[in-house]
């Protein structure tokens, strides 16, 4: 009997992985009239013309000789050396900028981008306004204090008064060698 039954059950089971077998390929069969029209169309086009492949431009390597030059990392000639010794003997080494000292936010703009608008005065610190006329920041007011850098030419504020502010700034000569230069930024006329 048990035997019977799982006959019966087997059977069943054949019957049904047919019965899902016929649905699927009539699933997968029906309407594909489009695709098959889309195909005949591309068929019946004539082929396209293959473009030619691009001339290749034989290469020809550039001599670059430099044999003649000077190499940037051999060391001067000896006459050359005592001529920029000569030439550095006139310079006062305390007048130098210090490169180790952190630029303020000021020492990105020129003196030219900015002019005084006032001062502010709590008795123990004098602080000068100064206003940006020009670049990113125009328009803002920053205060200043004596010792305070300002301008590319390593400026240095030396005297706030009502009137004025007094920057020393350091700039190149002729010869190599730093020189100091006073300039006055005189309080803007409202």
């Amino acid at each position: 009997m048990l035997k019977a039954k799982s006959m019966r059950i087997n059977a069943i089971s054949k019957g049904l992985a047919v019965t899902l077998a016929l649905l699927s390929l009539f699933g997968c069969s029906s309407n594909t009239e489009d695709l098959q029209a889309w195909v005949q169309t591309i068929k019946a086009k004539p082929p396209g013309r293959i473009e030619p492949m691009p001339e290749v431009k034989e290469y020809k390597p550039h001599d670059y000789s430099t044999g003649h030059l000077k190499s940037p990392f051999a060391e001067l000639a000896p006459e050359l050396e005592v001529q920029l010794q000569q030439l550095h003997a006139g310079c006062d080494d305390s007048i130098k900028p210090d490169t180790s000292r952190r630029k303020e936010d000021l020492e990105r703009y020129s003196l030219d981008s900015m002019e005084m608008v006032g001062i502010v005065n709590n008795k123990t610190k004098l602080w000068g306004l100064v206003r940006m006329t020009a670049g990113p920041a125009q328009g803002n007011v920053f205060h200043v204090t004596q010792g305070n850098f300002l301008g590319i030419n390593h400026g240095q504020i030396k005297i706030i008064s009502e009137e004025q502010i007094e920057i020393e700034t350091l700039v190149p000569d002729s010869k190599g060698c730093w020189e100091k230069r006073t300039v006055y930024m005189a309080l803007a006329q409202q």
